[in-house]
Order: C-alpha cells, then structure tokens, then sequence
C-alpha cells in the first residue's frame, strides 16, 4: 500500500508540475497577447508629495519592457526614444518644471537638449547614439509631434484660472528622454522627476486636487502601478482625505504618517487612474494660487461617497456572480477530492490482509489461477504479469495431474521415443550422454499430451481439474491438432499458431473460465473506478478552473483553486487499489500469503518432514501463481541439499515436477546450462500467448498584458479580495463617506476620472 501511494504521489507531482507549467506558459502568453503592445511598463512607482503651494513633486520609479519591433519593410526598428505626454490646463495644471531623468540601468543621469528631435530624421543609428542618446527634452506637441516647438518651464506656463472659468486654456507637453539604439530590453529602468504646478485648489476650508498620473489616452500597458502620496507636514490622517479612482483591481491604505498608499494592477490600455486628496487648511495658511470661495469638504465627501456607491452596486452583482462561481467551483472540487481520498484510503486498507494467519503448509483450496489473481490484489508481484503467472500456473498444475508432461529441448530431439511411456530418467541419460542435446535442452520445452488427458471423457472428472485447468487443457489439445502430434514445442506451437485467425477465441475460453473460477469465489470486489472516477472529475475540474480563470483574467485564482484540486485529483486516480478483500477473501488471502511466506522461509523451519517435501510439486505450482518460483527454488535447495545431486533425483525424484528443475543443473558443467524450472517452462508459455502475433496478426490483450510573474499573483491576490469586498453588502462600503476617504476601506472604484495631468506614455 505504502508504494502504491509513494508512487502515486510521485506521479501527481510530476503530472501536476508539466500540467501547471503548461497553464502558467498559457495564462503569460495570453496576457502579452492580449496586450497587443510592444512597449509595456512592468511597475510605474510613484512617490508625490502635495505642497502648500498647490504644486505636486512627483519621483516615478520606471521598469519598462521593449520587444522586438520590426518596420514597414520588415527589418528590425530599434528603440531610441521614450517619452510622457501631459496636458496642461489653466483650471488644474499650469506647468511642469525641474525634469530629471535618469538610467538606473546603467546608471547614466541624463543631460536637457533643447528641442524634440525625432529618431526618423536621424540617418542612423550610430549618428543617434553620438549626438543624441542619454539627453532629456520638454516640447510642446500640442499640435502633433511633427510640428513640435520648444517648452520652457515657467515662461511657456499657463496663466492660472478657476474650474469652469470662460478663459480656460490647454497644451499639450512632452517630456521625452533619448536612449541608445535599442532593439528589444527585458528590463530598462529609469527615475523620472518632474513638479506640476498649481494642480490644487484653495478653498476656505480645505486645499484639494484630482491628480491623474495616466489617463484614457495612455496606451501602454502596465504591470504594477504604486504611489505614495504625501502631505505637507503638520497634516495628519485626521487632517486630510483621499480616494483612489480606478476601474482596476486595487489596494489602498493610510501610512502612519497620515500619507496615501496605493497600488494598482494589471492596466490596460486606456484605463486611467487619479487620486483625489484634501488636506485641511485655510486661504491664509497656504499659498495656492487658484481659489475658490466656500467650504467645500462636505460636498467632496458627499460627491465622492456618490460615485463610490454607484460603483459598488454596479460591481456587486457581478462579484457575487463571480465569487459564487468561484465557491461552487470549490465546493464540487472538494466533494470529488474527499471522496476520491475516502475511496483511497479505504481500498488500500481492504486490499490488506488483516488475519492472524502468519503461516500456512497445505494448499489454499482455490485453483492456481485463481491464486494467481488473489495476490495480485494483497501483494501485487513486481515483474510479472498476472496473465503470464495464470498460465504458468496453470501448466504446472496440469502437469502435476499428469494430464501433460513437459521436457526439456525441442521435440525432435525425442524423435522415435514414444513420449506417452517414456521416463524422465531415461530421458535425462540421453541427454547427458550428448553435448548437443544438452545444449538443444536449453532452447526450448516440448509439451506431451499424455494419454489420460486425451482418451478419458470429459477430463476435467477423470483428472480432476478445475475449470480454468480444463480450459487450458483442451486450448493445448486444440494446438496439438493443429500440429499434427500430442508432442510439440514452443517453436511448433507458434508456427501452427502463426496464421490461426481464431485462435484468440480459444484463448479468450481460457481467460473467461479464469474470470468465471474467481468470481465464484467472492473473494474481492471492484472498487478502484470509485477512486479513478474521483480523480478524474476532481481533475478536469481544477484543471477548468486554472484555464476558465486564465482566460478571464483571474489566474492566480485559478493556481490557488484549480491547482490544488488537480493535484488530489491524480493522487486518487493512481493511489487507489483497483481491488478490495470481502470476508470470504480474507480468509483466503490468508491461505495464499501463508503459503507464500511459508515457501519464502521454508528453509529457515526445523519442523519440515517427509510431508513438505511431498508437497513440493503443489508448492511449485503456488509459487508461479505467487510469482516467486526462483525465491522457492532457492529455499528448497536450502532445505534439502540432495535436490542437487542427480542421482538422488534419478533414485527419488523422478516422477516429480521438481525433477527437470534441479536434474538440469548437472548440465551447467559443459557450459551449456540447460535448466527447464517452472519459471522457463510457465513463462515460455505465456510468452508464446501473450505474444499478438500469435494468431495470425489477430491482436489479444489482457483484460496578459504584461508578463511579469510576481505582478501576476500580486494582482491575482488583490482580485481575490477585491471581489469578495465588492459582494459584500453596500453597508460595507459607507465608510467611504468616513473621515479618512476611501484609503481606510482598501480599495479604489471607478470614480470620475481627467484630474491634472491626463498622462500618456509611449516610445519611438
């Protein structure tokens, strides 16, 4: 039991592991797919600190990925400029100063040039690099970047204007930096620092802005999106507000020094993200240049209480949808694994025998072939297979009731002996008398038919077979016709056999009165599909769930529920026994076990007698349907040494199927070995049966868009708990209108979007 389960866990695991890398290929293959994008950031960071001047510095820590592009003619268009355009207002974003850029990658800090040169007018790529790369430049690209001019901070800023105002005006700028000819870059890192000017709002009771780092227009794809938004000092959580705005999955929260932390997931083209903020402060106490009259922290609070509301109610049925799903798909995967590990641990422990028979000396009372299959229930062999022990079996069985008798070497080698009343005495003299007959004695077996087995009607009452003895008896009398002689070899019986379309039907008469022999015997019953169907149900569902939630987006869901589903799933279907004992086969198992370990230890018993020695041709006939012929041999000659000296065999032996196995040995001197045992003779014969060619060719069996992993289960965490947030009932989301804004309840919504900055990213 212990190995089945060791060897079906080792098979889980590996099945598991090619299973799941095949998914996880899938679900990164798919997100860059689905990205469509060339150019992708794998996390933006941004760290922001909101001044009392109304302006915002900003620091984004940047790790882009550049595939491989090709132009217009086919031929590779390198990587030479990357860029961040941002729309000025005169209502919320005046201008943007103080640039800094740098290459964390290789540690280049980047010099300003003073205007947008555009890598398609450079005429090549070293020019590019010489005069070009590791330079910074702001422009103004309001019409289009083939007609771009200059910007300079502070005298190309805007004039300021409040919300609404009729004289509200806009540009468009573009902060670019230049790097050196680069065809594809898994990772290129860069700091970019900047401050927007005038993005807040004075009011008489509070100072506020909607900043939005990217906006609709962006189409570059990002991994992981990070902030930490800081107030100025002396403002506490108690004193300031914040909300994030986003439609993706995202996890918000307050820092101890009152400051907002925020973190997005898995953007996609055109999706956008602000961050509203408000901190308490009086027109007097800062010196922002935009003002508004009245208070305004109630009607904040209330607007974005609204938005969030609105945003929760139109995600909540579809998180329940989904988190419905997702539990249901749980629950019927774990139904199917407690069952298929029930059926698992029950059929290995009934497939045990758990009698007080240690030892047992006679015969076990069921026929060859069926003891052939019992063990293979308790204690599967390693080597053989069932098929092959039945028959040998079987054979030795038929041999022992004098129906047949085998000898060693092919049949013309007794040619004008009449086999029926020869002697293995007188036999074993001739071929020791000639070298090549000891050698032709170890190429093959001939099988005689004797006459009782042929002459007496019907044979199974005259010799007392059993069933499965009598089917194999009339399948060799069968074969016999079709040679032409009751005597016959291996090497005869194949030919005869070679071209017999039918014969698998005699043989299959063989295989049925073995099924019918042991199913009358209760002695087992089938319980191995139980833990299979199990498995496999449990399986095709964790695998569902890991590919369904893939392609939805959700793939860390699908590792965490499908993966461990699948897992249990192939443990069940290999770690069950296909077979358990009844009480009755108990009982009988002990008898067969006994037995088996009684011959495996035979010679360590001081207590054997004339009696055990007597038996020994039954104890060969259980040892091939045990499959230990060679272990029992051993422990025989152990016993009773004199087995080996020829002529105690010849005096003593001689009418025994003991007699071929040891009187060949005498044989090995010359060098040639010839040695006919129950194995050779048994295996042989199933050999030739269990080979599809033996009928005459007649074939007879035995019955994303980005592809960074740890931004992957990042946000396949957050989905997780984002969906189960938004399946909770709207009370859940009033603290939205809390103190402390929408950063205390952990997580954004899809509020109102176009704050300061309308960011857009790209490359040339």
């Amino acid at each position: 039991m212990k190995k089945r389960l060791i060897r079906a866990a080792i098979f889980s695991v590996i099945i598991t592991l090619m299973v799941s890398g095949m998914f996880i290929l899938f679900a990164f293959t798919a997100a860059v797919a689905g990205s469509g994008a060339d150019l992708s950031y794998r996390t933006l960071d941004y760290d922001a600190t909101f001044t009392t001047e109304g302006d915002l510095k900003v620091t984004q820590h940047i790790d882009m990925k550049l595939l491989k592009r090709k132009d217009d003619n086919g031929d590779t268009k390198p990587w030479k400029q990357l860029y961040q355009q941002y729309t000025l207002r005169s209502d919320n974003l005046t201008d943007i100063s103080d640039i800094y850029v740098r290459n964390v990658t290789d540690g280049t800090t980047y010099q300003q040039q003073t205007e947008l040169k555009l890598p398609d007018e450079v005429p090549s790529d070293d020019a590019w690099n010489s005069d070009y790369a590791d330079h910074w430049y702001i422009a103004d690209v309001t019409a289009g970047e083939s007609d771009a001019h200059p910007y300079t901070p502070g005298e190309d800023a805007l004039a300021v204007t409040t919300p609404g105002s009729a004289d509200t005006t806009q540009k468009t700028v573009e902060i670019g930096w230049n790097i050196p000819a680069t065809e594809s870059a898994d990772s290129m890192k860069f700091d970019v620092s900047f401050t927007l000017h005038d993005v807040a709002t004075q009011w008489d009771d509070i100072a506020s802005l909607q900043w939005e780092p990217f906006g609709k227009s962006n189409p570059v794809p990002i991994g992981t999106v990070s902030g930490t938004v800081h107030f100025p000092d002396g403002i506490t959580s108690d004193t300031s507000w914040g909300w994030l705005h986003t439609e993706r999955t995202s996890e918000t929260r307050r820092a101890q020094d009152g400051s907002l932390k925020f973190k997005a997931y898995n953007v996609h083209s055109g999706d956008y993200l602000d961050v509203v903020a408000a901190f308490k402060a009086t027109p007097n106490e800062t010196g922002i240049a935009r003002h508004q009259s009245g208070d305004h922290l109630d009607a904040l609070k209330q607007s974005e209480y609204q938005q969030e509301q609105q945003w929760r109610d139109s995600q909540r049925t579809l998180a329940r949808v989904r988190l419905g799903i997702w539990i249901a798909t749980t629950v019927l995967g774990l139904i199917f694994c407690a069952w298929g590990i029930v059926v698992v641990v029950r059929s290995n422990r009934n497939s045990k025998y758990r009698g007080p028979i240690e030892y047992w000396r006679d015969q076990p009372g069921i026929s060859p072939a069926s003891a052939a299959r019992l063990i293979e229930v308790v204690e599967p062999p390693k080597r053989s297979r069932p098929m092959n022990r039945e028959l040998t079996a079987t054979m030795l069985s038929l041999s022992v009731k004098k129906a047949i008798a085998i000898y060693p070497g092919p049949s013309d080698m007794y040619r004008g002996i009449d086999m029926s009343k020869a002697t293995p005495v007188s036999l074993s003299h001739m071929i020791d008398a000639d070298a090549g007959r000891r050698f032709a004695a170890r190429t093959t077996s001939t099988i005689v038919i004797l006459p009782a087995a042929i002459d007496g009607v019907p044979n199974a009452e005259q010799l007392g077979l059993s069933e499965s003895e009598n089917a194999l008896l009339n399948l060799l009398i069968v074969i016999s016709k079709r040679v032409g002689s009751p005597v016959f070899d291996f090497g005869q019986m194949k030919q005869a056999c070679k071209d017999w379309e039918d014969g698998y039907l005699e043989l299959d008469k063989f295989t049925g009165a073995c099924d019918i022999e042991y199913a009358r015997l209760n002695a087992s019953r089938s319980r191995g599909w139980q833990a299979i169907v199990a498995g496999i149900f449990a399986g095709i569902i964790g695998f569902a769930a890991m590919m369904a939630n893939a392609i939805l987006g959700y793939a860390v869901v699908g590792i965490i529920i499908g993966m461990p589903m699948f897992f249990i799933g192939m443990f069940c279907t290999f770690g069950g026994a296909a077979k358990e004992l009844t009480a009755q086969g108990q009982e009988i198992a002990g008898k067969c076990l006994g037995l088996k370990h009684y011959m495996q230890d035979f010679s360590n018993f001081t207590d054997r007698g004339a009696a055990d020695l007597a038996m020994w041709d039954w104890y060969m006939v259980y040892a091939a349907a045990f499959g230990i012929s060679e272990r029992v041999a051993a422990e025989l000659a152990k016993a009773y040494p004199q087995v080996t000296d020829p002529r105690w065999l010849d005096d003593n032996a001689s009418d025994s199927t003991l007699y071929w196995s040891y009187r060949s040995h005498s044989w090995d001197d010359d060098g040639y070995g010839a040695r006919v045992s129950t194995q050779s003779v048994g295996g042989g014969l199933a050999g030739q049966f269990g080979a599809n060619s033996m009928f005459g060719g007649s074939s007879y069996t035995p019955s994303l868009s980005f592809s960074d992993l740890g931004s992957q289960l990042s946000s396949g965490f957050a989905d997780i708990t984002s969906t189960i947030d938004a399946a909770a009932p709207s009370s859940s989301s009033d603290s939205g209108f809390s103190s402390s804004g929408s950063f205390s309840s952990g997580g954004g919504f899809g509020g109102s979007s176009g704050g300061s900055g309308g960011g857009s990213f790209g490359g040339r």
